[in-house]
């Protein structure tokens, strides 16, 4: 008798692994197929394989023109692994791209008004990230708390800069 439940017994079990097998097969391939986040990480990896025009144009390109929107939004945090992308792939933005890229530093400015002020003028146009306006915003109005209280020696002819333009100066246009 034992020998002929034996091979039902083995049937069943060969059965409950293979289920498993397949569930756990089916669950890796679901979490392989969702796409994942754009980290800081991913996006240096990818300019130090393929260059910083390469990644600005599969980014802005038409398999995902919204990939340049997530590292904006990266940017934006204020994230100083986001902020150190800023000096490769500003060079590489034009246009709307170059806009998107100082409204991201403008929101970066709130959280971490250290780290943007560093990148002015060699990867931020103050005018553009620091520009008052009217009537000022609740962006601004943090943004100039935030650089008002950078006290970082090296940082002061940004921060000086920055003021200006939220005080309403205009920038001067080379003759």
């Amino acid at each position: 008798m034992l020998i002929r439940l034996l091979p039902l017994v083995l049937g069943a079990a060969l059965a409950a692994g293979c289920s498993q097998a397949e569930t756990s097969a089916e669950a890796e391939s679901a979490a392989a197929s969702e796409p994942q986040a754009l980290t800081a990480e991913h996006v240096a990896n990818l300019i130090a394989a393929d260059g910083a025009a390469h990644t600005v144009a599969v980014l802005t390109g038409p398999a995902d023109p919204t990939g340049i929107d997530k590292v904006f939004a990266g940017i934006a945090t204020g994230a100083p692994e986001w902020l150190a992308l800023v000096p490769t792939i500003q060079p590489e933005t034009d246009g709307m791209y170059a806009e998107g890229l100082q409204d991201a530093l403008a929101d970066a400015l709130t959280h971490n008004a250290p780290g943007v002020l560093a990148l002015i003028p060699d990867h931020a146009d103050a005018y553009f990230v620091c520009g008052a306006t009217s009537p000022p915003d609740a962006r601004m109005i943090a943004g100039r708390a935030a650089v008002d209280a950078v006290t970082v020696p090296t940082l002061q002819a940004a921060k000086a800069e920055c003021i200006r333009y939220f005080e309403g100066a205009e920038p001067e246009l080379a003759e």
